[in-house]
C-alpha cells in the first residue's frame, strides 16, 4: 500500500516534497471555489457543517469545486451520524421485540458513518494528522481549529 503524498512548506522537511506543494498551489491557484452556500438538497446537520467547513476549506486553497461530491458526502454521513444517535438516545443499542432482543441498527450506520466521515475528513485536511500537514500552509489568520471543534462539540 503506497503512502498519500505529504503536503507541507517546512523548509525541514525533503524538498521534493516542498516542490509538490508549491506545485499543487500553483495548479489549483484561479480554481473556482466550493460555493459558502449548502447545496438545496443538504438539510439540518448536514448543510450546518457544510457552511461551517466550506470558508475553512476554501481558505486552505487545496480543496475546489470539483471536490464537491466529497464534501457532501462528508456532511450527509454527519447527517446519518446525528440521526442516529438520536435514535440510540432514544431507543437504546438495544430493543426488545416479543421475546427477542435485537441490535438497534443506528449502531450499524454509526459505525459506517463514523469510517466514512473519518476517511473524508482525513483526505479534506480536517484530521489532525492531515491538519498537521496542512496547517501551516493556510492563509488564515483565523483560529480555524476551535470553530471546527466547537461545531463537532455539538
Amino acid at each position: 500500500m503506497t503512502r498519500k503524498a505529504k503536503i507541507t512548506n517546512d523548509e525541514d522537511e525533503r524538498k521534493d516534497q516542498r516542490d509538490r506543494t508549491d506545485k499543487l498551489k500553483q495548479t489549483l491557484q484561479g480554481k473556482a471555489k466550493l460555493p459558502v452556500e449548502a447545496p438545496k438538497h443538504l438539510t439540518g446537520y448536514a448543510k450546518d457543517l457544510w457552511e461551517i467547513i466550506v470558508p475553512e476549506l476554501n481558505e486552505t486553497g487545496y480543496v475546489i469545486a470539483v471536490d464537491s461530491s466529497e464534501v457532501e458526502t462528508l456532511a450527509m454521513n454527519y447527517q446519518m451520524l446525528r440521526q442516529a444517535y438520536e435514535s440510540i438516545k432514544s431507543v437504546g443499542i438495544t430493543y426488545k421485540a416479543g421475546d427477542k432482543i435485537f441490535k438497534n441498527p443506528a449502531v450499524s450506520i454509526i459505525d459506517s458513518a463514523t469510517k466514512v466521515i473519518k476517511s473524508i475528513g482525513s483526505d479534506l485536511g480536517l484530521s489532525p494528522q492531515s491538519r498537521a500537514t496542512l496547517i501551516d500552509m493556510a492563509s488564515s489568520e483565523d483560529d480555524s481549529e476551535n470553530n471546527l471543534a466547537d461545531y463537532f462539540k455539538g
